[in-house]
């Protein structure tokens, strides 16, 4: 797994507009799971996220398929699934703790009202991810 602050050159949609700065939760995690395909990987994980979120923060997520994760019809998190030839690595960005976003970007934070714990957050964010993609192996 691989941890960031912040990121300068991160990837999504063609054309997308890519802001990631410090204060968000960025992390990818490298598995080596032969038999889901990446759709079904996305959309676990972006199950296993929007769990962690309804149960330890009261809020409603809605997933936009494939890999989006809205508040209030605002992006707060994003998915990104790539295979390899040995391993499907899972990139995920979650809007933590973000107070501003440029003009025009259609996104939030998480939450509004309170400081959340980067590392509380992400230890349940991968345990949930464990059960739900363990599961359909």
């Amino acid at each position: 797994m691989v941890v960031a602050k912040k990121q300068s050159k991160g990837r999504g949609k063609p054309g997308s507009v890519w802001y990631s700065p410090e204060g968000g939760l960025y992390f990818s995690v490298i598995m080596k799971i032969k038999d889901l395909d990446m759709p079904q990987i996305t959309v676990l994980t972006a199950q296993s996220i929007a769990n962690v979120i309804k149960r330890e923060y009261g809020i409603q997520p809605e997933i936009k398929k494939p890999n989006d994760i809205l508040v209030d019809n605002k992006k707060v998190c994003g998915i990104l699934a790539e295979k390899t030839k040995k391993s499907l690595i899972i990139g995920v960005g979650i809007n933590l703790n973000i107070k501003d976003f440029p003009e025009g970007l259609n996104a939030a934070s998480l939450p509004a009202d309170k400081k959340i714990d980067y590392l509380g957050f992400l230890k349940s964010v991968l345990a949930e991810m464990k059960n739900d993609i363990i599961k359909q192996c």
